[in-house]
This record gives structure tokens, C-alpha cells and sequence, in this order.
């Protein structure tokens, strides 16, 4: 029978897997909504809102401006960050300590991503999904730092040397 892990523990995987699943509903969001963040992207620069008030969005696509490629960026962003924030569970599960912080700095530059996007005026809908996303970061931060689950890694390593006395540590 393993150690049973404290809800700090618990809680923190479970908000992880909630900011994936957030993250990929903003990422099929920025394909839905693609022309809206475009425009407000329009919003932010003179020339391409010179254009697009003369000829609409296929006139700008159709113009010199290179106009941004939202989609390709938030499926890689989201692949990239799905698959570490799953590595680093995984590990975090099995009692890693390093994997704890990692999930820590990987909370913080999240949270650095989301202010980006609230500072970059998005529609709406990712207004939302970022003081969400925000929430959620703070929350996962706090349970990794919480005093059970650095017990609980501390318990995992002594476990480790006892299991395996000739490894160093």
C-alpha cells in the first residue's frame, strides 16, 4: 500500500488539469474567433485600420501589413504548454520535488501570459477566460506551496532513499 497523498496534493493536479482544459477551450476559441481578434488587433494600429475601414478584413489580408497569425501561435502554445504541464504532474505524482517547482514557475509564467493577453485588450470571451485562467494559476501556486505537500515530497524522497540506500542523494 502507497503513502496517501494530502488534498494539497490532489488539488494542485486537479487545478492543472482544469488550466489544460482552459487552455485548450481558448485555443478553440481563437479559432472561432479569429476575425474578432483581428479586430481588435485593427484597433491598435493606424494603417491596418486605415484599410480595413476602406476595404474590410479580406482588404487587409489582401495588403502588405503582415497581419497576425493567431491561430498557429495559440495551437503551439497550447501543445507546448499541455504536454509539460502533463510531464511535470506525472512526475509531481510520484513525489519529485523539482517537478513541484517547475509546476510553480510554469503557474507564474502562465499567470505572465494571461496578464498579456488582458494588456493586449482581447474580445470579451478571453477576458473571461483570463481572469479565470488568473484565478486558477493563483490557486494551483498556492497548493504547491502549501506546508502538506512539502511534507509529502520531503516523505516521497526519504522514501526513495530507503527503498534504494546506495543511490547518493
Amino acid at each position: 500500500m502507497g503513502r496517501q497523498r494530502p488534498s494539497s496534493v490532489s488539488n494542485a493536479v486537479r487545478v492543472q488539469w482544469l488550466l489544460v482544459a482552459l487552455s485548450a477551450f481558448a485555443t478553440l476559441l481563437t479559432v472561432l474567433l479569429r476575425d474578432d481578434l483581428l479586430r481588435a488587433w485593427v484597433e491598435s494600429n493606424a494603417t491596418a485600420r486605415a484599410i480595413v475601414e476602406e476595404g474590410g478584413l479580406e482588404a487587409l489580408r489582401d495588403s502588405v501589413i503582415s497581419v497576425p497569425a493567431f491561430v498557429p501561435v495559440a495551437v503551439v502554445s497550447f501543445l507546448v504548454y499541455a504536454l509539460l504541464a502533463w510531464v511535470l504532474a506525472v512526475l509531481f505524482r510520484e513525489g519529485h520535488g523539482w517537478a513541484r517547482w517547475s509546476l510553480v514557475a510554469l503557474a507564474a509564467s502562465h499567470l505572465f501570459g494571461a496578464y498579456v493577453v488582458y494588456r493586449a485588450d482581447p474580445p470579451t470571451p478571453f477576458l473571461s477566460l483570463v481572469v479565470l485562467a488568473a484565478v486558477l494559476d493563483l490557486a494551483l501556486a498556492w497548493f504547491l506551496v502549501q506546508r502538506d505537500t512539502a511534507e509529502w515530497v520531503r516523505g516521497a524522497a526519504l522514501a526513495d532513499q530507503h527503498d534504494h540506500p546506495s543511490r547518493p542523494s
